[in-house]
């Protein structure tokens, strides 16, 4: 708990002006608030006083004015108190939520893959709604009672010593107990906040594969995963929430004590001093028993209602604190326009310690050449790509770009150099012109017209009522071999000099895969290309065959030349054209 108080505290900083102005109203409604007893007791000796005389209001006048005026001030103050915190615990979850935005963007691939989608969404979205929301009252409420309960002491001993003594112990007894549920309880909560992001991550992953769900018949064991993590989670809510509501009986456990703490004190101390000590000060006592145990009631419940909030605080802090990807600064001497000449000298990476998939890799790839790289499954085709895009930095060796290690790029120019079309599908809710022109806002309309001919789309969006102008969605009819053409569309519109293709082709039909083989073979026409590909009809044509084996470059030359030197490209070639042989 405590670090997570520490980040709410570091994080809060920057609204201080606003919590200090609040703690200043919550100063003076808590001293109009504690000046009300006084003027009731001055109101209740009259009325005992002259009980069988002639009651006068305009001697008690003054009294009812200003016990009138301190209320109203009360009032207004702990609105303008509520304002303040409110303004700020919204712009405090704002903040964070741009933090987190941020964050995600910086943050290495490896860190990422660990954690769930639906648990990163859980942080961004649910711990700091919870976050903020209890701050909006705790922190206030929290200098009110604090206040509060300061100025009741004081006015509680001025008034009577044996009294505020009973009080005071009878009050600390009922907090003794609070303090050690509040103790118990927290680890619950953080479990909580842990679990709740588990069922997070699990929804939002039976959401995005929900048709295969229902295709597999996996309904039944999707719904038992669901149970499991939901019964956790009830688990965990029922016994923090239980810990967390003994708070009420025991603040009015203490309260109860105090009341009768105060009556019993005075009964004796009227007995013993008679009209020494008056009925007014028995009222004013009373009154006094209310304000200092509700405060002490409050900052409780405060507590308690910090401990969800602590909990937030921690997973938020774990991921803003989460290992950023090392970029070094620019170097001046880069050329002005990349060629797209690219080099890996004696590359090794793993994704996992102590796991290695490419071991000692070495390749050079010149200026406009098309190269297509295969090889079974796990070869490593794929994170050779990723570590060009620089998703991920190797562990030994370099790759370079025109001559310069890619370590020395921004990530803005290297991403700037390289289109990349990857295997899975992803579009955004927007028009379609807006999925194309994704990060580019200076294409004009015929260079626009050029990508959707050239890939195949003119005929799609001419069938279209709103033409570019439709807006992806489930009800918009769009196969996911068009969507896939989409993604392909918006790599070529970048006109970037290297391009990767990750089995750009997978989700489209036979003659739909040899238009777009003909597109990218005119839009590769003097770029750096990167082809993976599953079936090797689509790549003949490539300058050099990458063919890729336990992480290393076994075989490397063109179809004819790999073909007749019989080794691994000539095995998995042959056994494809087995297969379709077959079919």
């Amino acid at each position: 708990m405590g670090s997570g108080i520490r980040f709410i505290l570091k994080n809060l900083k920057p609204y201080k002006i606003r919590i200090s102005l609040a703690v200043i109203f919550s100063l003076v409604s808590s001293l109009a608030l504690v000046l009300l007893p006084g003027s009731l007791k001055t109101i209740a000796s009259y009325i005992e006083t002259n009980l069988k005389g002639n009651l006068s209001f305009d001697d008690v006048k003054g009294s009812i004015l200003f016990f009138a005026a301190a209320l109203i001030l009360y009032f207004v103050c702990n609105l303008l108190q509520g304002i303040l915190m409110s303004d700020s615990t919204v712009r405090l979850g704002s903040d964070l939520r741009r933090r987190i935005d941020e964050k995600i963007d910086s943050l290495t691939l490896s860190y990422i893959d660990k954690q769930s989608e639906g648990d990163l969404q859980s942080r961004m979205i649910n711990d700091v709604d919870t976050l903020t929301t209890s701050l909006s009252t705790s922190i206030g409420s929290a200098a009110s009672n604090l206040l509060l309960v300061v100025f009741c002491l004081v006015l509680m001993f001025r008034t009577n010593v044996a009294m505020s003594v009973a009080l005071l112990v009878s009050t600390m007894i009922g907090f003794a107990f609070s303090s050690i549920a509040i103790s118990i309880s927290q680890p619950e909560f953080v479990k909580q906040q842990g679990q709740l992001g588990a069922l997070y991550g699990l929804v939002n992953e039976t959401l995005n594969g929900h048709l295969v769900v229902k295709a597999f018949n996996c309904e039944d064991d999707v719904r038992e995963q669901f149970n499991d993590k939901n019964n956790e989670l009830y688990k965990s809510s029922m016994m923090s929430r239980f810990l967390s509501d003994l708070m009420q009986p025991l603040t009015v456990l203490s309260s109860n004590l105090s009341y009768i703490a105060v009556c019993i004190t005075g009964a004796v101390l009227r007995v013993k001093h008679g009209s020494a000590f008056s009925i007014g000060d028995i009222v004013a006592f009373i009154l006094y028993a209310n304000l200092f145990t509700s405060p002490i009631s409050g900052l409780i419940q405060t507590a308690s209602a910090l401990q969800p909030s602590a909990a937030c605080a921690d997973r938020i802090a774990e991921l803003l604190e989460g290992p950023d990807m090392e970029r070094k600064a620019e170097k001046p001497e880069k050329p002005a326009r990349i060629r797209g000449d690219v080099s890996f000298r004696n590359v090794s990476f793993g994704y996992v310690e102590g796991q290695t998939i490419l071991k000692d890799l070495s390749a050079e790839v010149k200026q406009g050449q098309k190269i297509a790289i295969v090889g079974k499954t796990g070869a490593g085709k794929s994170t050779m790509v990723n570590l060009l895009m620089r998703f991920y930095d190797v562990r030994s060796g370099e790759i370079c770009l025109d001559g310069i290690p890619i370590t020395e790029y921004t990530d803005e120019e290297l991403h700037n150099a390289i289109g990349m079309v990857l295997q899975d599908v992803w579009t955004f809710e927007g028009t379609i012109k807006e999925n194309i022109l994704y990060g580019r806002e200076d294409v004009s309309d015929g260079e626009l017209d050029r990508v959707l001919k050239a890939t195949g789309l003119s005929w799609l969006i001419s069938t279209l009522p709103e033409g570019v102008n439709t807006v992806l969605s489930e009800q918009s009819g769009i196969s996911a071999g068009q969507l896939q053409l989409m993604t392909i569309a918006r790599a070529m519109i970048r006109n970037t000099p290297v391009l990767i293709l990750d089995e750009a082709t997978s989700n489209v039909d036979t003659r739909t895969e040899k238009l777009i083989q003909e597109a990218i073979d005119n839009l590769t026409k003097g770029r750096t290309s990167f082809v993976i590909a599953h079936r090797l009809s689509t790549i003949q044509n490539a300058d050099q065959i990458f063919v890729m084996e336990s992480g290393n470059v076994k075989e490397i030359g063109s179809h004819e030349e790999l073909l007749k030197k019989g080794g691994l490209y000539a095995e998995i070639y042959n056994s494809q054209f087995e297969k379709d042989d077959e079919e």
